[in-house]
């Protein structure tokens, strides 16, 4: 099986109680992904990261990068928290790698007691991959080397990787409050993705001339996916779903030109700040 590191941000910068929550509802999350398109995945909960072991690796990072909370992640090797352990399995990553006049560094860290600080231990394993690449004209470049070597150590388990795999980064999805998020046209969806991704239920209603295909362009991003709704009626909405305000996909413009809701409903305008080429660009990507 393939081993997967995957590191959060926000959520661990939460207190205990609610960092826990926070883990819970992520790999909750991605359990569901995994179940949704038929992949086995075991996840290993740890301090400050999550383990995914995993037989479709491939299949596993695509769902990984459409899940909210996930900072990045990587592919890994495990070996005991070693020094020479580690530098082994380092430099038999790094000679696959390397090739004649490269330049390469190494990046490690460390959790847990050591004898060793985490400077001396990428010390070592750079001066195991020079002896082993001696006469290909391999240097070391801290700065913008060719090549990085990852080494996490983490008490007495030691992981060796050489990818990170962004991941859209946010709050765990079901972590926040529902909302409503009113579809009028393309750009609504950026704004929903937008709240999704803060770890907001949506439950989306279109006002829209968007199709289901499109509208449904937000699926892979929401586990929990239930569809839409059609309606002319928000604020009814708003109170029979329990939601704690309504999302819209206006922009500085349109807030200003358009006629608001009712006073007294909490209103998120998640585009305001974006010009027009932030908000096509984001959709771009995103979307397509």
């Amino acid at each position: 099986m393939t081993n997967i590191l995957i590191r959060y941000g926000e959520t661990g910068l939460k207190g205990e109680p609610v960092r826990y929550k926070f883990e819970k509802l992520l790999v909750e999350n991605m359990m569901l992904a995994h179940k949704n398109a038929g992949v086995s995945c075991l996840f290993d909960r740890q301090r400050g990261r999550i383990f995914a072991s995993t037989d479709s690796p491939d299949r596993t990072m695509e769902i990984l990068s459409k899940t909210f909370g996930v900072v990045s992640f990587s592919p890994v090797e495990e070996c005991p928290a070693e020094p020479e352990e580690i530098a082994r399995l380092a430099v038999s990553l790094a000679s696959t790698r390397l090739k004649q006049g490269m330049s390469f560094a190494v990046r490690a860290r460390r959790t847990g007691e050591h004898a060793y600080s985490s400077m001396q231990l990428a010390a070592l394993v750079g001066e195991r991959i020079l002896e082993a690449t001696r006469g290909l004209g391999i240097t070391v470049d801290l700065n913008k080397p060719d090549f990085e070597i990852f080494i996490e150590v983490r008490n007495n388990r030691a992981f060796v990787f050489t990818e990170n795999i962004p991941g859209p980064g946010g709050l765990p999805l079901r972590s926040q409050g529902r909302v409503l998020a009113i579809i009028e046209d393309r750009k609504s969806l950026l704004a929903a993705w937008l709240m999704m991704r803060r770890g907001c239920t949506t439950i989306l209603v279109n006002q829209s001339e968007l199709t289901p295909k499109e509208i449904e362009l937000l699926k892979p991003w929401n586990p929990w996916w239930n569809g839409f709704i059609e309606s002319t009626d928000p604020l009814e909405l708003l109170r029979l779903k329990n939601c704690a305000g309504i999302s819209l996909g206006w922009t500085l413009e349109e807030f200003e030109s358009r006629e608001k809701l009712l006073p007294g409903v909490p209103v998120f305008y998640p585009l305001i700040g974006m010009t027009k080429e932030e908000i096509e660009g984001r959709m771009a990507s995103l979307f397509g």
